[in-house]
């Protein structure tokens, strides 16, 4: 009759060595050998150990160790014994180091993935490098806090314009950032506030001062000029003190 049931993809079929010789009523552990070999089967469901003619089950009637079986009753004088070993353990072996790619992996062992604002910017990520003076990284029970700093005082790029904001805002620069005649910057050299609807400047005007043409200057005096220190006002442009 052909065999009936799934197949055996791996291992093999193996009867062990008659161990009943050993069999005194009394005696419970019993070393198995294959071939005079001791024999590590893993499980005691990979065994059909047989005992007087009665199939023993696994984990209530013996169990494994190492290569010990252990019964629960002490098998009586002259019972007969056998066991088959329905398949032997099979090594899957190790995969050699640098051998396997992300394309051998699940999705979810494949890193981290990073989105910004619901987008994602890029999957699979292995490593995360903050660049810039600052930041901190720290784990602490598998939750990552990480701190990133802007720069020191919200500082800006070179000839960076372009501040929005509800709150009070302070500039504070030494040199003009990008062209004098640019349009909607707000740019300061020297102290200038604005309080409660009032305009407060120096009064002192250190440092040459450029109208550029097609522009209009605004002096609030009385102001003293520096030594050395000069206002050049350009054609088409107009210089108001009051």
């Amino acid at each position: 009759m052909a065999y009936l049931g799934r197949q055996l993809t791996a291992g093999n079929y193996l009867k062990l060595d008659d161990i009943s010789s050993g069999f005194n009523g009394s005696t419970k552990n019993f070393s198995l050998t294959s071939g005079g070999t001791a024999f590590y089967p893993g499980s005691s469901y990979a065994l059909l150990v047989s005992i007087a003619n009665i199939i023993q089950e696994p984990e209530t009637a013996f169990t494994i160790d190492q290569d010990v079986i252990k019964f629960t009753t002490a098998p009586a004088n002259g019972a007969a014994f056998f066991c088959v070993v329905l398949g032997t353990a099979l090594g899957v072996g190790v995969p050699a180091n640098a051998s396997v790619g992300l394309d051998q992996l699940k999705d979810t062992a494949k890193g981290v993935g990073i989105s910004s604002s619901g987008t994602v910017v890029g999957t699979g990520i292995t490593s995360l490098n903050f660049v810039g003076a600052g930041n901190t990284f720290s784990v602490t029970a598998g939750v990552a806090e990480i701190s990133i700093s802007s720069g020191a005082g919200g500082t800006w790029a070179a000839n960076t314009t372009g501040i929005h904001t509800s709150k009070i805002v302070g500039v504070n620069t030494t040199t003009i950032a990008g062209a004098a005649t640019s349009e909607g910057s707000l740019q300061a050299v020297g102290n200038i506030s604005i309080t409660d609807g009032m305009l407060i400047t120096d009064s002192d005007i250190a440092t040459s001062l450029n109208i550029p043409s097609g522009k209009n200057g605004l002096l609030i005096g009385t102001v003293t000029v520096g030594a050395g220190v000069t206002i050049d006002v350009a054609q088409n442009s107009t210089l108001v003190v009051v």
